[in-house]
């Protein structure tokens, strides 16, 4: 992902907006890249503040508020990978099994 792809993701990302490949590759994007990641804190920092005034949120953090969401996005995306990872596993398993019954079965 370049620059100016997270830059026209920037408000999908904030909003929750992006499918998991897509919020990979922006998060991974913005941790290398100063000066997305100086966008991001910009846009989420006015979000935030306009969510506060309309009272849609709680007190907010400023400080930590662009690391928090990142490190809940790359969270995210590590239990995806793992509950995708733990399917695979799980259905070699089954497939190993039933090859086995198979298999005893025709001897």
């Amino acid at each position: 992902m370049n620059c100016k792809e997270v830059q026209r993701l920037l408000v999908p990302y904030i909003n929750g907006d992006l499918e998991e490949r897509q919020e990979d590759e922006f998060v991974r994007h913005v941790r290398h890249c100063p000066e997305c990641y100086e966008e991001l804190e910009v846009y989420s920092t006015v979000f935030a503040g306009i969510r506060q005034l309309d009272g849609d949120e709680e007190k907010v953090d400023y400080r930590t508020l662009v690391e928090d969401s990142l490190k809940t996005s790359e969270e995210d995306v590590l239990d995806v990978h793992f509950w995708h990872v733990y399917s695979f596993l799980l259905k070699m398993a089954a497939t190993a099994a039933l090859f086995f019954l198979i298999m005893r079965g025709l001897f």
